[in-house]
């Protein structure tokens, strides 16, 4: 999947992981597409991929295909839902039995502060859209959903191909995304100016991501923070234009017994937050009957002799991927 641009420079105003280099960048331009990926390139991105999350949990995506200007014609129709009445935003709020709809500010669900943004998840089920009151909504929303899905299709071939599985071994088990029985979602996130940082504030509480994987598109609105995989220490992610975020989380690291560590996160506000944040996060989910079992393929880090032997299997109790979101939604939505 190719863009005609190349890489952007990266723009900074405080140090961050990026300006520090501590996030790996993977081109995915001549990746070819989902349906013919180019299978040297794929090798490439497979072995990259895979040392980024490993080591750090994160990787930024360049050259991935998807316009900026899809990105911003989201951005601007969430902006539009979120300046209506809020008796007009309440029509559309999440329904808790298929996760689809408009989420308001208030309590958080991981920490006792409270959350200062606006939510509009869109799922594979026929949820409503706000296309009267915003016309063009669902359209903005339905074709970079499309997009994501493709993008995050070819990532399941290359992290299939790097955990020396066959190509189509993580598509078969996401073959339903954004359909029944399956719980993909893509979340429109808006996060108002706040002024400044304020006690019992937040704009999201520290947390790790449930499924495969989480594709993640920010503006240049600082305040995602990422814990380090093997420590204790927190740092500012920073921004790079038209760079998409990956990051590891809960049924990837099962699938590779914690080899891939689910990334924990969070966004703060920032020191001089005067502006508002976007973002659109898109959550990759095995289909909801997959059987989440630690593979046993070893993923040698650099600098690292490979084990004469793979791993063997611990003993653990096996989830399907169902049961293993229902009771993060239980853990997350719990009063």
């Amino acid at each position: 999947m190719s863009c005609c641009t190349s890489a952007p420079i990266v723009t900074q105003t405080c140090e961050t992981l990026l300006s520090k280099c501590e996030v790996p960048i993977i081109d995915l331009a001549h990746m070819g597409t989902e349906r013919c990926p180019q299978k040297g390139v794929v090798k490439q991105v497979a072995s990259k991929l895979l040392r980024a999350l490993s080591e750090k949990g994160l990787a930024l995506l360049v050259n991935h295909g998807i316009p900026e200007c899809k990105m911003k014609a989201a951005y601007r129709a969430f902006d539009a839902f979120c300046e209506l009445d809020e008796e007009t935003r309440t029509k559309y709020e999440r329904a808790s039995s298929s996760n689809h709809g408009y989420i308001k500010p208030g309590p958080s669900k991981y920490t006792d502060e409270k959350e200062a943004r606006h939510v509009f998840n869109v799922t594979g089920c026929d949820g409503t859209f706000p296309d009267e009151e915003v016309p063009g909504f669902r359209s903005a929303v339905e074709e970079l959903t499309r997009d994501f899905k493709q993008l995050s299709a070819m990532l399941l071939t290359a992290l299939a191909v790097g955990l020396e599985q066959s190509p189509d071994f993580l598509l078969s088990k996401h073959s339903h995304m954004l359909g029944p029985g399956n719980e993909s979602t893509l979340r429109l996130l808006y996060y108002p100016p706040l002024g400044a940082p304020a006690p019992g504030l937040a704009r999201c509480g520290a947390h790790c991501d449930y499924g495969t994987f989480t594709l993640l598109a920010q503006d240049c609105e600082g305040g995602l923070e990422i814990q380090t995989p093997y420590g204790e220490r927190w740092g500012r992610v920073g921004h790079l234009p038209g760079a998409i975020l990956v990051k590891t989380g809960d049924i990837l690291a099962n699938w590779t017994n914690n080899q891939l560590p689910a990334l924990k996160h969070r966004v703060v506000v920032p020191e001089h937050c005067g502006r508002g944040r976007h973002s659109i996060a898109f959550f990759v989910h095995p289909d909801a009957n997959t059987v989440i079992e630690p593979l046993d393929t070893k993923i040698v880090k650099a600098n690292q002799e490979p084990a004469p032997c793979r791993l063997q299997k611990k003993k653990r109790t096996v989830l399907t991927a169902y049961h293993h979101i229902q009771r993060r939604l239980r853990e997350t939505y719990a009063s």
